[in-house]
């Protein structure tokens, strides 16, 4: 049974909205380094204020790369997590180009990957987003495959923009995940996400959880061990 603590190192935290004020941002760093979680992930115009909240605090500083659509030209990707590096970032988690993996334009995704894991080197996380209804079972052992040999430090299965991931595309991620250093993250869930399916995703071999509700899904998580004691 995970501490209080071990759990809230299981969530991201995302604020991503495009209405998001400054005040909203700042509120959101003092809950991520209140509650320890993981890392709290905001749009690039908002790293520096994020990197300066942060600063000493353990959370790890996020921010998406091509989010939400991964579409923009490898270039300008790769100069958007150069310059989220050096506004402080300490994960970045980059969405592939999906119209190239469906087309088997494998060079193009794999050049973005290996790009964004040699750019992140020792001093940031590397996390690649699926958006996992758009693809097939195949097209996502494809991609799984490719960021293991790459070396990525997390796979992640979706935007939250689109569709919701499901306990299928999991299992054929984690299938092609056996044996390997690269983790699974669950991303892209409902706002209303609940304890027991959170406690049920870490069961299946989830390690990372992304969601803008972490706060509550701790409270209640120390509730439940209270009411076990």
């Amino acid at each position: 049974m995970l501490t209080v603590e071990q759990f809230a190192k299981v969530f991201d935290m995302a604020v991503l909205a495009q209405d998001t004020q400054e005040a909203a941002i700042r509120l959101a760093c003092e809950k991520a380094r209140r509650y320890q979680l993981a890392a709290l992930y905001t749009t690039p115009c908002w790293s520096h204020v994020v990197a300066d909240e942060l600063a000493g605090s353990g959370v790890r500083v996020g921010v998406g790369i091509g989010f939400p659509y991964g579409t923009p030209t490898s270039r300008i990707k790769l100069a958007e997590a150069e310059e989220s590096l050096a506004l402080g970032c300490t994960a970045l988690d980059m969405v592939i180009n999906i119209g190239a993996l469906k087309d088997g334009n494998l060079s193009l995704v794999r050049g973005e990957i290996r790009s964004l894991v040699q750019l992140c080197g020792d001093d940031a996380l590397a996390k690649v987003i699926y958006e996992v209804c758009f693809l097939t079972d195949d097209e996502i052992r494809t991609l799984t495959d490719i960021c293991v040999e790459e070396g990525v430090d997390w796979v992640k299965t979706a935007t939250g923009t689109e569709g919701l991931p499901d306990v299928h595309h999991l299992e054929v991620m984690k299938e092609r995940l056996a044996g390997s250093r690269t983790q699974l993250k669950l991303s892209g869930v409902p706002r209303q996400f609940t304890l027991a399916a959170c406690l049920w995703m870490l069961d299946m071999g989830v390690t990372l959880i992304g969601t803008r509700s972490a706060p509550v899904l701790v409270d209640q998580y120390q509730d439940y061990l209270a009411r076990r004691a």
